[in-house]
């Protein structure tokens, strides 16, 4: 990937095309870093040279993300810590299984009960509940996306389930819509917000007035699930 250096700082960064774009913008998130992307079709000013106009934002934005990440919350994976599936909140309880070679999972009165042999590995214990997440969300997320389709009259290709670190869902040009693993931890109506959200890019790929428009017509306390995401997205963790 090529690279710049901004007041002594080398930056890595990557450019890419969209047809929803409008215009040309930066993105940083942890998971991409530093993205230029240009509307599609569009010849501009060389990366190098947008980026250095761009530099004071881009370092100000980068402490900014950085700062936020050392604040993140993390998973130690020891009893009693705090699990939620589909916005109910579930302590974890680890139960040793002498003779066992796997880890289990499963939600019981109030528990995420992880079964497991003696001295586990953490990553043993973090890849079972995130297989469990993920079979929750395979079985739960396409069927209520085929049902919020029906209901208001959508039409989609296709659906997959991913493990996805900045977005909650995304919906192609070719009508496919992605949907995260970890919307399971969120409440059902924030779910639903998320998958109304990607519907209506089947009829309005950008932002604009007239996809808020829709989405609130479908989803009138939209404004409320979009701030509980800002608020509580980042503690959705696995």
């Amino acid at each position: 990937m090529p690279s710049i250096e901004l007041s002594g700082q080398v930056i890595v960064y990557s450019v890419r095309s969209s047809k929803r774009a409008k215009r040309i913008f930066l993105n940083l998130s942890p998971g991409k870093g530093l993205e230029l992307v240009y509307p599609a079709g569009l010849q501009a000013l060389a990366p190098e040279t947008l980026l250095r106009q761009k530099s004071d934002w881009i370092l100000a934005a980068i402490n900014r993300l950085n700062d936020k990440v050392q604040s993140l919350p993390t998973r130690e994976y020891k009893d009693g810590e705090e699990f939620l599936l589909r916005g109910a909140r579930l302590e974890l309880k680890l139960i040793p299984m002498p003779g066992r070679d796997i880890v289990m999972v499963e939600p019981a009165a109030g528990l995420l009960k992880v079964s497991h042999p003696p001295s586990p590995r953490r990553e043993d214990i973090r890849a079972a509940i995130e297989s469990f997440y993920h079979e929750n969300a395979k079985a739960y997320l396409p069927r209520r996306l085929h049902e919020l389709a029906k209901m208001h009259g959508f039409r989609y290709e296709g659906v997959r389930v991913k493990n996805q670190k900045t977005r909650w869902g995304s919906c192609s040009a070719k009508r496919n819509i992605n949907l995260n693993m970890r919307l399971m931890m969120a409440p059902d109506d924030a779910i639903d917000y998320v998958i109304i959200h990607e519907l209506c890019h089947l009829r309005e790929l950008h932002h604009n007035k007239a996809f808020w428009a829709l989405v609130e017509s479908l989803c009138p306390d939209y404004r409320h699930w979009k701030a509980w995401f800002k608020r509580h997205g980042p503690s959705l963790i696995l």
